[in-house]
């Protein structure tokens, strides 16, 4: 990302604070922190004042911080943070927002304890996951790549031999693959899991060896530059029964209404309720008992929601997941998820790739 980037998001940031009644913000979530410095290191904080941005870490990340966050002065308090912070806000009118969703009890105690007031600090919530919600073209594009490296693993499944194989195995198969090729670490764990127990929408790879003539779920991503990508695809491993056949179609035709149905002003209820009919017209409504998505960027699971109870707006500049799918205990699971960017006319796929169903031997 460029320099410019990071400080037109804190700029945007300012906006909301002032709308909050907030003098400065400490910004503590670690994905948080990446999306207003770049500073992809374990301990730091981003403090948000109304004429500058600090990146608060120590002699550890002191030189990955001058090399990723050159807007930013960077200081290495000698005290502890909720001690330091204080005398850094000196003369700043308006409380001090503290995030709400990243802060655990014991450390919200210790920025109270260390307040020269009862009202120093403010919880809030929100105020930079709502930037994120909208992605700019740099994020577009290295969400691009992600899905690229995604799909590009995905066929590189259907070469490869996994009956007689562990889930476990198969799992590490792929994570290799993508971190040889340039992945920065995983989004989420891997789901690979075949019969019965893809029925588990989160189902985790188990040490069983993967059985002929069933199905096969695979969920899966990637990460560039701190992007990721969601993609699940559902294979057989030999011939299947007419039910689960059958289970397959719903989901690829409900799939297919969603990629091509989903829209900017859409609520996020109103994207799941076109999915969800063609899934109960199939006489499976029962068995999609997840929402149809969420959004996707630093991290993998984000706003907007896409959901029975999602009152979301989607905008141009979402990155959202429409992945429908039916599990039956008796026979497991089938899911189909694409990663998907919003725009002025509906949705282009990042996760492009083909959706029949694929034999694996």
């Amino acid at each position: 990302m460029k320099p410019d980037t990071y400080a037109a998001r804190i700029d945007r940031l300012r906006g909301g604070m002032k709308d909050s009644g907030l003098g400065a913000l400490l910004v503590v979530g670690a994905k948080n922190v990446r999306y207003l410095s770049g500073f992809s290191g374990e301990d730091a904080v981003v403090l948000v004042l109304p004429d500058e941005g600090l990146l608060l870490t120590d002699s550890r990340f002191r030189l990955q911080a001058q090399e990723e966050s050159v807007h930013l002065r960077i200081v290495e308090p000698a005290e502890k943070l909720s001690q330091a912070v204080p005398g850094l806000v000196a003369g700043v009118e308006g409380a001090v927002g503290l995030e709400a969703e990243h802060l655990t009890l014991a450390q919200w105690q210790a920025f109270q304890q260390e307040a020269p007031r009862d009202d120093f600090y403010h919880p809030v919530e929100g105020l930079v996951s709502k930037l994120r919600r909208v992605k700019d073209a740099e994020e577009i594009e290295l969400m691009r790549a992600s899905g690229a490296l995604a799909t590009a693993v995905m066929e590189y499944l259907a070469g490869i031999r996994v009956v007689g194989r562990t889930e476990v195995e198969v799992a590490l198969d792929l994570e290799v693959w993508l971190r040889r090729r340039g992945s920065e670490g995983l989004p989420f764990p891997f789901i690979v899991a075949h019969g019965e127990h893809g029925a588990r929408p989160h189902a985790v790879p188990r040490n069983e060896v993967i059985a002929a003539g069933r199905l096969l779920v695979v969920d899966l991503g990637a990460v560039v530059q701190g992007y990721a990508s969601d993609i699940t695809r559902t294979f057989a491993t030999g011939p299947l029964s007419e039910r689960e056949l059958e289970m397959y179609e719903v989901v690829k035709e409900a799939q297919a209404i969603g990629r091509a149905g989903i829209r900017p002003g859409m609520s996020g209820m109103e994207a799941d309720r076109l999915v969800r009919d063609v899934v109960e017209s199939g006489g499976m409504g029962s068995l999609f008992e997840h929402s149809l998505g969420h959004g996707v960027g630093l991290d993998v699971h984000e706003a907007p929601r896409l959901g029975p109870k999602s009152e979301d707006l989607l905008e141009v500049g979402n990155v959202v997941t429409v992945e429908p799918g039916v599990y039956d205990p008796g026979l497991g699971g089938v899911r189909i998820e694409d990663t998907v960017v919003l725009g002025d006319n509906g949705a282009t796929v990042l996760t492009e790739t083909t959706r029949e169903l694929a034999f694996l031997h």
